[in-house]
């Protein structure tokens, strides 16, 4: 495991990045449905539109997502992926955070546009720095140690977040995902950390 120590800054970015999107994967619902539509009975007419809502938001940031991907291969040829990684985590957390402090079902589209940037570049640069570092020869074996960068915050997530809930935020979920915007945020900051030392790590790798 010791050979794969390059990937550790990167496992850092990925695991708070991770903790920021379980934060809105796992409370979107409940979130939606009781800030932007005032309603917390599953059965009723309001909750059913929320979630409805819910769909419209996630197929926006999905779509947006995928369709910026071939933007973003063009800038990732021209900057630092690192710094560019570090802006679209930027974009995320803003995203994430700024669903506690707007109140029109409206303008939480573009919460999830800026989330969209974000996801562009979270399901495309980590895997292309991963192949920038693996020796051709243990490609497959840098991409399954990666795995676990998912697998890892989704555990912690799995505990961490509830107990944040009920211990620190008294049940208020929004809070919850505001908290996995600061989250995304700090990967925000490693990545750009990372971007500001990256010519002492390709030194050290290349050595």
């Amino acid at each position: 495991m010791f050979k794969y120590k390059k990937l550790f800054p990167l496992f850092l970015v990925q695991f708070f990045t991770w903790l920021g999107l379980f934060s809105l994967w796992i409370y979107a619902t409940p979130v939606i449905t009781k800030y932007f539509f005032t309603t917390g009975n599953s059965e009723s007419f309001d909750f059913e539109n929320g979630t409805k809502w819910v769909g419209i938001c996630f197929a926006l940031y999905s779509i947006l997502g995928a369709s910026l991907t071939f933007t973003l291969h063009k800038i990732l040829k021209r900057n630092s992926k690192y710094a560019v990684h570090a802006v679209a985590l930027f974009c995320g957390a803003l995203g994430l955070m700024s669903m506690g402090f707007i109140h029109s079902k409206y303008l939480l589209l573009l919460s999830f546009v800026f989330i969209g940037i974000a996801w562009s570049s979270i399901s495309t640069t980590p895997y292309l720095l991963v192949g920038e570092m693996a020796p051709d020869e243990e490609n497959e074996k840098y991409y399954s140690v990666f795995n676990f960068s998912t697998v890892i915050p989704q555990a912690v997530a799995a505990f961490l977040l509830a107990f944040m809930t009920k211990q620190y935020f008294h049940g208020e979920m929004i809070e919850t995902i505001f908290a996995g915007g600061v989250f995304m945020l700090i990967g925000a900051v490693i990545s750009l950390l990372i971007y500001f030392k990256e010519p002492k790590i390709k030194e050290k790798i290349n050595d």
